[in-house]
């Protein structure tokens, strides 16, 4: 096993050519990759037994250990080494749970490069969930908790300088078994239970681990900041600098800010006394080139480069992409101080931005080891085609990695990150809160700087239940709060969604957030139309409705003896097979439930038909209300359920569906209801809503009603001046419904220019039907849902019970 040679400047990321290592103020030497190993340990007894004593050697005792990669996480390297079966195919997820109930150790050997030899050697931990221990050269340097949170240890008189051809200095790490009671570690691990999730505990080595050589100073972190007035900035920094020398040092921080064609560059005399240290500058930048969110501008990101200079020699540097931009809020319009007291309309830069958003869904994969730069591109820039101008991470899931937020700061696309506490009672003791607050300001302090980052947030659905309502968790929320507030100028809101029944009694307004998520768990109880436009809140962060994979997706992770008729492979990958009937129902009149490739295709346009209503509701609705969220864009194991873009990557009907009616330029049609009769009059406003600071003056407005046979029965064509940032109702279109029950009509919108160039299109299926005999079945489909439910209970054994053994 050899040591890598491979040096790469921390936060760009760029390698360093080696003949200018030497010259290089910061040296990195990253420990990604193959060259790890790692072995299963009874609990206790790899120290009993001195596995962290053992000498590095190359026939030693840990030769034939399984191997592993840093990044990744353990259940993918068992699986890489043949000892559990694909987790994600059938229900092997649950019989791979024994890895949980082990220590895992890893140990790394490694040489020192000679031009780190003269320099401070720290040994930085990116992330490890969840807990740990660290030895080096069978010295320990320390234990660690909390996932999301970077630790590190100065190294420098405990390594050995030697170069012999097998690396010198070993490296172990001992994992311990992951939690199981969430209460315990909220906000320092994420959820791992629910009702998409199996109990599987992920844990493992989840970012890279990096020795950093410096000379007798370190940066440890920074922060940027901008007030913007119109295009000019003022950017100020703080900088952490560790001092490794006993004696005072005077040296010059520098700061510079690099647009390609221009740098603004500022430099300040510092003193550096051993231990912490803190410092701060301003730069004032004339027409500074901002970052927008896509649609409102170029996300222009500039080179932020900072070194400490030791005289004319520099003795740190790093250097990053930032973007500068302000983010502040305003109050909803419409709502009374009784409704709502928090501002919800996002201002970046000036401008007020609706939220397109969507929820995140957690990393593209919930086992570490198999995500990827490219895998988080990939799906970013899909969000990016469909539309989507933010993402929200909710608490179920981690804060996300470097990669995740460079390319949405690439991207121009927003982020509104909350912490990971959900669905749960907290603790409320001194000890755990310190602890949490510890891991927040981690958190902040690693994410603050990037410029998609427009909101932070503390618990999802933690104010959601009695229990809750009787707990310490709105002062746990606050707390968290006055700890970001410190650290960021980027706004805080204590949790999602604050104007639940539980919520109004813990004090908050009635009027100021919600989840639409009632239509998807009450599927057949209420339609659609009779429920998202009697949601009158500042924002929706959360709507939900649901799908199946294509079948090809399918196929990968469901037995083939399971996928028609369906076996309970699917319910263990949370299908929930009545509510997706039920929405067929409402959508279709039928469950469509004759092939499997008709079920697959219909759930897919039924969730699509769904987010198309609902999503065109709320963006009708603003600046009154300045925000919705899909869930989810994605899911992080391949599941039959809310996202619409799948684990594979391959998308869903629904992507096209959310695609169209997220387009920033949208002709909307506002309708009361799905189905009419022969001879009902059907009436619907016909809107534009704007999300472009750009006017369309003169802009022709067509609208066709084309009825079962193809032929145009209605349409009409009109003349509109659409304002910039806004959203209007301009005409009516109407028609006569003609045909038969069980035929389907369509209503085809389009905005184009006086020239005839097309800005917009939108289309909507509309059935010919009895609405309220349609309402009474799809009640029955309800109530036979909640039967079985109460017969099986919640599990998913309720929707396969021929396969359950009761003999």
């Amino acid at each position: 096993m050899s040591n890598t040679k491979e040096f790469r400047n921390l936060e760009s990321g760029e390698l360093i050519e080696k003949d200018s290592i030497a010259n290089t103020a910061r040296i990195v030497n990253d420990f990604s990759g193959y060259h790890w190993l790692m072995e299963r340990m009874r609990i206790g007894q790899g120290v009993a037994e001195g596995i962290h004593l053992l000498p590095n050697e190359l026939s030693g005792n840990d030769f034939s250990w399984n191997i592993a990669h840093v990044p990744g996480d353990v259940y993918t390297d068992v699986y890489n080494a043949g000892e559990i079966d694909d987790p994600h195919f059938g229900r092997n997820m649950g019989r791979a749970k024994w890895v949980q109930d082990y220590e895992w150790w890893y140990t790394y050997s490694f040489n020192i490069p000679t031009e780190m030899h003269d320099k401070d050697l720290t040994l930085v931990f990116e992330g490890i969930d969840y807990s740990c221990d660290v030895w080096l050269n069978t010295k320990h340097l320390g234990k660690h908790e909390g996932m999301m949170s970077s630790f590190k240890f100065n190294i420098t008189d405990l390594v050995d300088l030697n170069q012999p051809h097998d690396p010198i200095n070993k490296l172990l790490i001992k994992l311990d078994p992951p939690p199981k009671n969430q209460k315990n570690f909220a906000g320092m691990k994420h959820n791992f239970a629910g009702d998409y999730l199996t109990g599987v505990i992920p844990f493992g080595i989840w970012k890279p681990i990096k020795l950093i050589a410096t000379k007798n100073v370190r940066i440890d972190n920074y922060r940027i900041e901008s007030k913007v007035n119109e295009n000019n900035a003022n950017v100020s920094f703080e900088l952490d600098v560790t001092g490794f020398k006993s004696e005072t040092q005077s040296l010059t921080a520098q700061f510079s800010l690099s647009d390609g064609d221009k740098k603004h560059i500022c430099k300040k005399e510092i003193t550096v006394v051993k231990g912490e240290n803190k410092f701060t500058s301003e730069i004032d930048i004339k027409d500074a080139k901002l970052w927008w969110p896509y649609e409102l501008g170029d996300p222009f990101l500039y080179i932020l480069d900072i070194t400490i200079f030791d005289g004319s020699t520099p003795v740190d540097t790093i250097n990053e992409k930032v973007g500068l931009r302000e983010i502040t809020m305003e109050m909803n319009p419409g709502f009374s101080k009784e409704e709502s007291e928090i501002p919800w309309t996002f201002v970046v830069n000036g401008k007020k931005m609706f939220l397109r958003s969507a929820c995140w869904g957690g990393q593209p994969s919930f086992f570490y080891g198999r995500n990827s730069e490219s895998k988080y591109r990939f799906y970013l820039e899909n969000a990016k085609e469909c539309n989507i101008n933010n993402l929200r991470m909710f608490g179920w899931h981690p804060a996300e990695t470097e990669d995740f937020y460079h390319i949405c700061d690439e991207l121009g696309i927003t982020v509104w990150t909350n912490f990971s506490f959900a669905t749960q009672v907290f603790r409320e003791d001194k000890e755990y809160i310190d602890r949490v607050c510890e891991e927040i300001s981690e958190i902040v302090k690693d994410r603050r700087n990037h410029a998609s980052t427009i909101m932070w947030m503390g618990g999802e659905e933690v104010y959601f239940s009695e229990a809750h309502v009787k707990s310490g968790n709105k002062k746990l929320m606050q707390t968290i709060g006055n700890v970001t507030k410190k650290l960021t100028n980027v706004p805080f809101a204590d949790a999602s969604p604050l104007s639940s029944r539980e919520g109004i009694r813990m004090g908050y307004k009635t009027n100021e957030s919600a989840h639409a998520n009632s239509h998807y768990y009450a599927a057949g109880a209420v339609f659609m139309e009779d429920y998202y436009p009697y949601l009158d809140f500042c924002i929706i962060p959360e709507l939900t409705a649901a799908s199946s994979p294509n079948i090809s997706s399918l196929k990968k992770f469901i037995p083939e003896n399971e996928l028609w008729p369906m076996g309970p492979s699917w319910g263990y990958h949370a299908g929930d097979i009545h509510v997706l009937q039920a929405l067929n129902y409402e959508v279709f009149g039928n469950i469509c439930m004759d092939s499997l490739e008709q079920f697959v295709e219909a759930t897919q346009i039924a969730q699509g038909t769904i987010f198309q209503f609902a999503l065109e509701h709320f963006r009708r609705c603003k600046p009154h209300v300045s925000g919705v969220a899909l869930c989810h864009f994605i899911t992080n194991w391949p599941i039959i359920k809310w996202d619409i873009i799948d684990y594979y990557g391959e998308k869903k009907k629904s992507f096209d569906f959310v695609k169209k009616c997220y387009q920033p330029l949208l002709p909307s049609l506002k309708f009361s209801k799905r189905r009419y009769l022969p001879g009902e009059e059907f009436e619907a406003g016909l809107w534009v809503v704007n999300d472009y600071y750009k006017e369309y003056k003169d802009t022709i407005y067509t609208y066709q009603i084309i009825d079962n046979s193809g032929a145009i029965v209605s349409s009409d064509s009109f003349k509109v001046d659409v304002k910039e940032n806004s959203s209007i109702e301009f005409n009516k279109a109407k028609w006569t419904v003609s045909g038969n029950i069980g035929d389907s009509f369509d209503v085809i919108l389009s905005l184009t220019t006086s020239n005839g160039d097309i800005l917009s299109t939108n289309n909507y299926r509309l059935l010919i039907d009895d609405q309220e005999k349609a309402k009474v079945e799809a009640k029955n489909l309800y109530l036979f849902t909640h039967s079985q439910r109460n017969k099986y209970g919640r599990g998913y054994y309720r929707y396969t019970p021929n396969c359950i053994d009761v003999t």
